[in-house]
């Protein structure tokens, strides 16, 4: 199951816990966009808050863009020059008229920027469940370019998009070189551990299509909403303790103390039993070891599908062992079918959504009415 999730997600669809699996080989950047990153000018000024894993820069006469590296510290991956008129060498005219996106969630990003239009092509088409993207391919306004780790080489060279936006991982951070001539636009929001940081992606996309003034609004609204929520936990007495995921073909993948869900879990006011690891990312335990420190935990954290209908029998189906752990026994799992509801697609851009899902888990009485979109408790 969870092999079979790491290839849907490698082209298309964005992981939150697990690095994107697609391989190619001799891959490299050739791209004139790509240079070593300058120091920011005085008449330079940033645009963003949260996220650290890219910058906007006003410029005289430009916009710059640079993506970091979060592999290499202090290493810059990328960096773009956005120009409004003629552009000059080593320049990109925006907007950009003719993408292709291998980003599901950037895919969202778009639609909520009301540039679908300039979307030409897509990956792993099959699972994507933005209905606005499923007819314009129905239209064959878009084109699927990508699918199971593979590129589609020559229908992308005949479709010649100006720009690929995709999602790199370590060691496979740049198009096969059969494409070095197509513009190729790294999208790493999945590497932010903030919640609000990676909501904040959406101003990258929005620079490469001159939107940044929508996308600054957006934005704003998810931020004053996230942060509303979250003063109704600051001073919470009881923080209830959680873990997260499940046993899989031999290895438990937990959630790091620095992660994404871990800030999550600290928001909504939980005490998150992995809060003191130091990674941000995800890392592989036994299932002995996990349970000799989650089976008295309040709360389990489930994303993923299980049985014709989501159930504590068809739980512990899978492992009569769940059946231990007092999470399981009180009947407080916190679940999210990802199918159901595109959570893969669009929760990475709707953070209060989440934080309102796990602050009505935890702490019920702070949000009496609020009905949950991602998580529910499973009955």
């Amino acid at each position: 199951m969870r092999n079979k999730l790491i290839r849907r997600l490698s082209v298309g669809l964005l992981p939150l816990l697990v690095p994107l699996m697609m391989i190619f080989d001799g891959c490299h950047y050739a791209n004139p966009s790509i240079k070593h990153a300058s120091k920011p000018t005085a008449d330079s000024s940033s645009l963003l808050s949260y996220a650290k894993g890219f910058a906007i820069f006003h410029e005289k006469h430009q916009t710059r863009v640079v993506v970091y590296d979060p592999w290499q510290k202090g290493k810059v991956l990328a960096q773009y020059y956005l120009v409004k008129g003629r552009p000059g060498k080593g320049q990109i005219h925006i907007p950009l008229n003719k993408a292709a996106v291998f980003s599901a969630t950037q895919l969202d990003a778009l639609d909520r920027l009301d540039l679908l239009s300039h979307v030409m092509g897509v990956s792993e088409a099959t699972y994507i469940k933005n209905k606005s993207v499923q007819k314009l391919l129905k239209q064959h306004k878009i084109t699927e370019l990508a699918a199971s780790e593979n590129y589609y080489i020559e229908k992308i060279i005949e479709k010649a998009p100006q720009a690929i936006f995709f999602s790199p991982y370590q060691g496979h951070q740049s198009l096969p070189t059969a494409l070095s001539s197509i513009l190729a636009i790294p999208y790493l929001d999945f590497m932010e551990s903030s919640p609000l940081g990676r909501a904040e992606w959406i101003k990258f996309t929005a620079a490469f299509f001159g939107k940044q003034a929508l996308a600054d609004s957006l934005f704003n609204r998810v931020e004053k909403q996230y942060n509303a929520l979250l003063q109704l936990t600051d001073s919470v007495s009881y923080r209830p303790t959680v873990f997260s995921d499940k046993y899989f073909n031999g290895q438990w993948y937990i959630a790091g103390g620095r992660s994404y869900i871990a800030r999550l879990f600290r928001d909504a006011g939980a005490d998150y039993i992995w809060k003191d690891n130091k990674q941000r990312g995800s890392f592989p335990l036994d299932f002995e070891t996990v349970f000799t420190k989650a089976q008295h935990a309040d709360f389990w954290r489930i994303v993923g599908t299980f049985g014709a209908k989501p159930s504590y029998t068809a739980l512990a189906s899978e492992n009569k062992l769940y059946t231990n752990f007092k999470a399981y026994r009180l009947h407080h799992i916190l679940y999210c079918d990802p199918e159901a509801t595109a959570y893969f697609e669009t929760s990475p851009l709707e953070p209060q959504e989440i934080l309102a899902d796990f602050i009505k888990a935890f702490h019920p009485g702070l949000l009496p009415h609020y009905k949950p979109h991602y998580y529910k408790i499973l009955p």
